[in-house]
């Protein structure tokens, strides 16, 4: 008989080790603001900043913060040691 594993009450997706070890790729993040507009389409919001930045700019800011998001994002990345 083979080992049984535990019972867990938590989902894996809460389990730390089964968190993603390198960034979103572009394709993904495109999809991530795809979905995250169509979200927030009929927002005061998102409409808002479509009227102050137009749609394609507007888009790049939500792509932007969702990239910002992404922990392993080298746009959160600081280099270690002294700075020049």
């Amino acid at each position: 008989m083979g080992k049984k594993r535990p019972i867990r009450s938590e989902p894996a997706w809460l389990d730390p080790r089964n968190d993603r070890k390198i960034p979103y790729t572009d394709a993904e993040l495109d999809r991530l603001t795809d979905d995250q507009i169509a979200m927030m389409a009929d927002t005061a919001a998102w409409r808002d900043l479509v009227a102050e930045f137009g749609k394609r700019r507007a888009r790049e800011t939500v792509k932007q913060r969702l990239a910002g998001r992404d922990p392993n994002s080298l746009i959160n990345w600081e280099p270690g040691g002294p700075r020049h």
